[in-house]
């Protein structure tokens, strides 16, 4: 048996015995009436931005979107003061 088989067979028994902890631990939960599914990470935050199939989201469009607002904010302000009349 080379180095590499042994290594191989480590790593199955490794996963065999983990495969078998979880079995295990689910059984308990399935005695006591318990539902043992996985979790994940839990629920996502919508943050508004879309995704990675909705809204383009880049660098660029970040930077075009500031701007638009700070030009937005200085035009507010520019009419506050009465320097720019309305269009």
């Amino acid at each position: 048996m080379n180095v590499l088989d042994k290594i191989s067979d480590f790593f199955d028994e490794k996963r065999r015995s983990k495969h078998k902890r979880i079995r295990e631990r689910n059984d308990k939960m399935r005695a006591l009436g318990k539902n043992p599914t996985k979790k994940g990470w839990g629920s996502m935050v919508n943050t508004g931005s879309g995704g990675i199939n909705k809204n383009p989201i880049d660098r660029v469009y970040d930077i075009a979107q500031q701007q638009k607002n700070i030009a937005e904010e200085k035009e507010l302000q520019e009419r506050r003061s009465g320097e720019v009349k309305r269009k």
